[in-house]
């Protein structure tokens, strides 16, 4: 079974969020963290839902770089320690997406967005590195 989870940064104190999303009619968006949420609802909603920045919410692929960290929409990752790419999730596409970081527009928006097949994931997966993502490393889209 897939694993879906998001992360998000905490509108309090930055940090990031990790765990299931939940969107109120208001756009505002929390995340519930995995951590506590074994302990049942009540638990789950006195303790552990934290509100985020919504410009900051993206979902897990269910992919790992080569050090075994998750990849996150958002992220920026390096291709054989080159080639940065920015990961999004393109609805035209209905998958998660690549563009070259240099194709990217201040907007962060492009027609260069790649769709990347499983295989194609699997076959590099050992040459993959996560690098940062656009809310802490803006540098990197520079």
């Amino acid at each position: 079974m897939r694993t879906i989870k998001f992360r998000g940064k905490n509108l309090y104190n930055n940090e990031w969020i990790f765990g299931d999303l939940i969107q109120y009619e208001s756009g505002e968006m929390a995340i519930f963290s995995k951590k506590l949420s074994q302990y049942g609802c009540e638990a789950t909603e006195m303790f552990n839902r934290s509100k985020v920045e919504t410009t900051t919410v993206g979902q897990f692929t269910g992919l790992f770089d080569k050090n075994g960290n998750e990849i996150y929409e958002g992220d920026i990752i390096s291709v054989n320690g080159k080639y940065p790419k920015l990961v999004r999730y393109i609805d035209d596409y209905a998958c998660f997406c690549l563009a070259n970081i240099k194709d990217l527009d201040e907007k962060m928006d492009t027609g260069y967005w790649h769709q990347v097949s499983p295989g194609w994931w699997n076959s590099s997966k050992r040459i993959i590195k996560v690098l940062g993502n656009i809310h802490d490393n803006p540098e990197l889209i520079d």
